[in-house]
């Protein structure tokens, strides 16, 4: 447990009491808080100093600990913006709405992003040079 564990429960606590953290609670699933408790504990800030860095921390570490389904995946920015900015309207969290937008934006590029992976052609010593010079590769360009 991190050292500020019981204050980040506290605060996870009264959000998913609060109308729209029982609304984003609905819609997510069961494990709301742990998925913002996990998120707050990876940030590795002080709750109540949250910034950009601390956020990316929080997505790629906190959450990344996780195995979250598909569903829980695409729910998991709207639950961040909301969670961020409650604590800025609740006066706990300076600039939570911006930093909410901000943990949207990065949750959703950590999360949900799809691995492309580019063809690549394979070319032995002994082949046409891929350029078109019509040499074999390792004499053209093989070692450029």
């Amino acid at each position: 447990m991190g050292r500020h564990t019981e204050t980040i429960e506290h605060w996870v606590s009264e959000y998913l009491s609060s109308t729209p953290g029982e609304m984003q609670a609905r819609a997510f699933g069961e494990r709301a808080a742990a998925v913002l408790v996990a998120f707050m504990e990876g940030t590795g800030a002080e709750p109540d100093a949250l910034d950009e860095p601390s956020i990316r921390d929080g997505v790629a570490i906190g959450l990344g600990r996780l195995s979250l389904e598909q569903t829980e995946r695409e729910a998991v920015p709207g639950l961040l913006e909301s969670f961020l900015g409650y604590s800025e309207g609740s006066g706990r969290l300076s600039g939570g709405e911006a930093l909410g937008g901000y943990a949207r934006v990065t949750a959703t590029a950590h999360l949900l992003k799809k691995q492309q992976r580019k063809a690549t052609i394979k070319v032995g010593p002994n082949d046409a040079c891929p350029c078109g010079s019509g040499k074999k590769y390792k004499k053209c360009c093989m070692n450029a």
